[in-house]
């Protein structure tokens, strides 16, 4: 069978390896490459530096792994291929499959709220992504991924997979809170401005008046709340950073105290009844002994012996079956 002849390829991927720039283009220099299955080397100019770069490793691979594959031949063979499928997917590889689709651009419409918009997005400034590999795609990776973890998350029902992004979050609004607490501190709870207005002409006068007493001048003020008085409490409450969901009221910590003291004297109590429980259990077994020491010694007393016998007495067994009874 003759090998299919293989042409080059039109665009390729390179990355360069001085500025780690990654882009697509059409070749500007291809090399013969026969002991490959795709047998041809790929060059081109960076656009960033000028310097010529080769193509990325990973299409190497996917060229030669996609010119060697040729799958199975005998019908026992596309057979066992064919059982490989039976059962598959399941909703489970099917789901994951959605996903991974998604991820890679093949079904991205949902991610559309979010277009690639290299540096329109706050979070673009410390983006670890290629500016021209994120305009050529459809939707921003970073919100895409984001997003993708989140279906994830309520679909299969488990919120664990969002614990990583929850700490994150908390961390952020600590640093707010911190920023605003400082704003707070330095600008003070109140804000105090001059009360202005304009006469008929249109001229600006601020309001003032002369203190009787010392004869002073005194500005008219405006007194008012801080603006990030509100946010901010709002914030606490809403996230639960109150002294009480802090357990650090004097209320909490005393019902912690009385809550430990009864659990204290449940536990003191538990082993008090386990020791009397040994303690019985000891003496029951004391008391076997003791029984099995005085038989031995009646079954030896050789008057007890005779006296029984003359008298048919009752055998020391029963003696003790009636003194176990009674224990």
């Amino acid at each position: 069978m003759k090998p299919v002849p293989v042409e080059p390829a039109g665009s390729v991927t390179f990355r360069c390896a001085d500025c780690e720039h990654t882009f697509d283009a059409k070749p500007t220099r291809t090399e013969s490459a026969p002991e490959r299955a795709h047998p041809f080397r790929y060059f081109s100019d960076c656009p960033h530096c000028e310097s010529e770069c080769s193509q990325v490793p990973w299409q190497v691979g996917l060229f030669n792994a996609h010119l060697k594959a040729t799958g199975p031949k005998t019908a026992a063979g596309k057979a066992a291929s064919a059982s490989n499928l039976a059962g598959h997917p399941t909703p489970e590889e099917a789901r994951i499959t959605r996903f991974n689709a998604m991820k890679h651009g093949a079904s991205a419409k949902t991610a559309m709220y979010f277009p690639a918009r290299p540096d329109k997005y706050p979070h673009c400034k410390t983006c670890d992504i290629d500016r021209d590999y994120c305009a050529a795609q459809v939707a921003c990776l970073k919100r895409s991924d984001l997003m993708l973890r989140c279906l994830v998350a309520i679909e299969s029902g488990d919120p664990t997979a969002l614990q990583d992004l929850h700490a994150i979050n908390q961390a952020n609004f600590m640093a707010i809170m911190q920023d605003m607490m400082q704003a707070l501190i330095s600008d003070g709870v109140t804000l105090r401005s001059p009360v202005y207005g304009f006469d008929k002409e249109g001229g600006f006068n601020i309001g003032r008046y002369v203190d009787p007493e010392t004869g002073e001048w005194i500005t008219v003020e405006d007194v008012k709340a801080h603006p990030l008085l509100k946010p901010m409490m709002d914030m606490i409450s809403r996230n639960n950073l109150s002294l009480a969901d802090l357990n650090m009221t004097p209320k909490i910590q005393v019902d912690q105290g009385i809550q430990q003291g009864q659990l204290q004297q449940e536990e003191e109590e538990k082993e008090s009844a386990i020791e009397y429980r040994d303690q019985m259990q000891k003496q029951v077994s004391d008391l076997r002994s003791m029984i099995g020491r005085s038989q031995l010694r009646a079954k030896q007393d050789p008057v007890l012996i005779e006296h029984q016998q003359e008298d048919g007495d009752e055998e020391p067994e029963d003696i003790e079956a009636e003194v176990l009874d009674e224990k």
